[in-house]
């Protein structure tokens, strides 16, 4: 599907869902109300419909102003990239406010010394649900001036605002299942290798959000290869999928001198996916992150030490979401 055809199908789309679902909220809300009191595995209906309606304005808004920043920034390229730059920043902000009033979430953050560094760093996150993606943005990126490039799944360009606003920045839609291609490698390394001191790369080296489902089809996958080697480390890693090697190995192979910042995360669990949501599963949850600075002088040269050095970081965001549990409030 090309980008037009896209498009023409998603923005349409977008825009009848807004006016659909703003218009009836007066319904829909007394119901979602009434089906909370009535199943307990949907009492927090109400809060995932205005979550959603909320969604949805910030989906539609920013396709507006997108379109607007291209009337007024179209030809001053360097203008029109930092005011791209501060609406992804606007959405992604909105959206955490959002979540964190209805669902009455709190936020406890440590290890920020390690965002001080001469360069921004190779972000690398835990992925446990769809809404993960906003955490190293709002609570590094903005905080610090960082310029994130976000590696992401190419079936991402179905959001609209991601599709158009995504695209204008130096971010990179990988294609799923297609591996550590040549390709896919290189199009992670260029936005590595022509970035400013000041932007920052983020990728998520299990490639995938994390569920226990997954996990166990990782495991068996492992055992039906008779990869005793792996399968221990992979049953190492409760809470993680086993790191994909190949991207990561690539970035780490034409990395310029950048530094690695970890982040493990807590509590985003909770909102993996809509029957949680629902359930009432994440209210009043305090969502945990911690973030540390791995050098660029202790990353390994040689490829074959590397494969082991990705596994230890791995071992280490481990350890750390194992603490993080310790300490939950």
């Amino acid at each position: 599907m090309t980008t037009l055809q896209r498009r023409a199908l998603t923005l349409p789309l977008l825009g009848l869902a807004t006016v659909l679902l703003v218009t009836t909220l007066p319904l829909w809300l007394p119901l979602s109300a009434l089906l909370a009191l009535l199943h307990p595995g949907a009492r927090a209906a109400p809060r995932v419909l205005g979550f959603f309606t909320l969604y949805l304005l910030c989906e539609s808004a920013g396709v507006l102003v997108a379109a607007w920043l291209w009337l007024r920034h179209g030809r001053t390229p360097e203008a029109f990239l930092e005011a791209n730059y501060d609406l992804q920043s606007w959405w992604a902000s909105t959206l955490k406010r959002g979540a964190a009033w209805l669902f009455r979430l709190r936020f406890e953050v440590t290890g920020t010394e390690a965002f001080a560094g001469s360069a921004a760093p190779i972000v690398l996150p835990r992925h446990s649900s769809m809404g993960d993606t906003v955490l190293p943005l709002v609570f590094f990126a903005l905080p610090t001036g960082v310029r994130l490039r976000y590696v992401l799944k190419r079936e991402l360009l179905f959001d609209p605002c991601l599709d158009i606003v995504g695209q204008r920045l130096p971010n990179y839609f990988a294609r799923r299942g297609a591996g550590a291609t040549e390709q896919e490698v290189a199009g992670v390394v260029k936005l590595l290798t022509t970035m400013p001191n000041h932007h920052g790369l983020l990728l998520y080296p299990e490639g995938t959000r994390f569920s226990e489902g997954k996990r166990r089809a990782v495991l068996a996958r492992l055992r039906e290869k008779g990869d005793e080697k792996a399968l221990a480390r992979a049953e190492a890693w409760p809470s993680l999928l086993p790191p994909r090697p190949g991207g990561l190995r690539g970035v780490l192979a034409h990395n310029p001198g950048r530094d690695l910042l970890l982040l493990a995360h807590r509590g985003f669990e909770k909102s993996a996916s809509f029957s949680e949501l629902f359930n009432g599963s994440w209210l009043d949850t305090t969502v945990q992150l911690h973030f540390w600075r791995v050098p660029f002088a202790e990353i390994p040269k040689a490829p074959e030490a590397q494969v082991e050095f990705i596994n230890g970081l791995w071992d280490a965001m481990q350890d750390a979401l194992t603490r993080l549990e310790v300490a939950r409030p």
